[in-house]
């Protein structure tokens, strides 16, 4: 990256690496929900989208964070007690345990903090990459911390179930997530320089006017058809656990593979696929996700799922950045952390939703119907694509 200033990349990586690192129990919740619990897929969809509430309304931490301070140095404060919240909640699932309602609630408190945390660090993130012109390069390295962690996660988050019994594995796993949160609290208080900006009132002419932009509703509409398409993640875990006996650590290995093909595939997009047209990549990420997805059809054993991978996960890394790079090209200049959580908002809603449908379709329809919808309906955002004045 080339410019006048110095960025506080660290900042940036360790944000996006606990977003990472918050994942680390979702294997061992998996296990004890549909496994343990006996839950069916649609249920666990629903879980999953009542728990990510707070991703649907990051424009009202957007907006605390515009505008309601927390004394002078604001996003600091609201960094520190969201991290302390975060290690309370792990701790009280270590010493307490989870049932269905305390899994919800849990599961609520945390995304609540986490989302706080993850809008405050790309309020910071939109103003360098359109102040320089980043094309998204930041974001490259903020997800390649986010993929790192992942990685770890990958395996550890196999490797705990495998190790532990169902009801120590989660809280194994619970208390291990609260380590990372406590080295940015001390990372806070001894190494961070919060930079100020200068104290403004809320407009809600400019943003009622920026909300009616005719460019901003299509790029909103094309994001929330592509996102709400059926998911099929929960209906291809349960075929290869259930179906095909695939084991955890299987599916460990799998993950971290994938995990380090979407970090080469970031990789790529910092070096050179961020120079490339935007529709034109936009145009390829449909069409590829659309195709791809049919492959998942045809899994005879685990060694396919490797294959699909490898054949793909570099790709993806490509594609994620390219849809990451439009986020940040239509959000409006000023009250940027407002506009880009609105667009977060938009786009988390619908892919949890999206994973719920997906859930549904499949305890109703089967694998193979959720698969194909997915590729319908994602082929079919195409036709918004010539509607999306992109900036060359």
């Amino acid at each position: 990256m080339k410019n006048n200033i110095k960025i506080p990349l660290l900042f940036f990586i360790l944000i996006y690496f606990n977003q990472g690192w918050s994942d680390l129990p979702s294997q061992a919740i998996y296990y004890l929900t549909r496994e343990t619990w006996g839950l069916n897929a649609g249920t666990i969809g629903f879980i999953s989208f009542i728990t990510a509430l707070a991703w649907y309304i990051k424009v009202i931490w957007g907006f605390c964070l515009d505008f309601v301070k927390l004394g002078k140095n604001s996003t600091r404060n609201y960094l520190l007690i969201s991290y302390s919240i975060i290690i309370g909640i792990c701790l009280y699932v270590c010493l307490c345990g989870l049932n269905f309602w305390s899994l919800i609630i849990t599961g609520l408190i945390l995304n609540c903090c986490i989302g706080i945390c993850d809008t405050g660090n790309d309020k910071q993130m939109i103003i360098y990459e359109q102040k320089y012109n980043l094309k998204g390069r930041l974001q490259a390295v903020q997800w390649s911390s986010l993929g790192v962690a992942g990685l770890l996660v990958a395996i550890l988050g196999a490797k705990i179930p495998d190790i532990f019994s169902v009801n120590v594995a989660y809280k194994v796993a619970y208390g291990s997530s609260a380590i990372i949160p406590l080295i940015i609290i001390i990372y806070l208080l001894t190494n961070y320089t919060e930079q100020k900006s200068k104290p403004k009132k809320c407009n809600w002419k400019l943003i009622c006017k920026e909300l009616k932009n005719k460019q901003l509703l299509i790029s909103l509409l094309f994001i929330g058809c592509l996102q709400l398409c059926p998911s099929f993640g929960t209906a291809l875990m349960i075929k290869a656990r259930e179906e095909l006996l695939v084991s955890k650590m299987f599916l460990g290995y799998l993950g971290a593979t994938g995990t380090v093909l979407g970090l080469i595939g970031y990789g790529l997009y910092y070096w050179k696929c961020y120079k490339f047209s935007m529709q034109k990549m936009l145009y390829f990420m449909i069409i590829f996700t659309a195709c791809t997805n049919l492959f998942y059809l045809y899994i005879p054993n685990q060694w396919y799922l490797l294959l699909y991978n490898l054949l793909f996960g570099t790709i993806s890394g490509i594609t994620f950045l390219t849809l990451l790079a439009l986020f940040a090209q239509i959000v409006p200049k000023g009250n940027e952390g407002m506009f880009y959580a609105l667009i977060t908002s938009l786009s988390n809603l619908c892919v949890k939703g999206g994973s719920w449908i997906g859930g549904v379709i499949y305890d109703n329809w089967g694998y193979g119907s959720t698969v194909i919808l997915s590729s319908v309906l994602t082929l079919i955002c195409i036709f918004l694509i010539p509607a999306l004045k992109i900036k060359k």
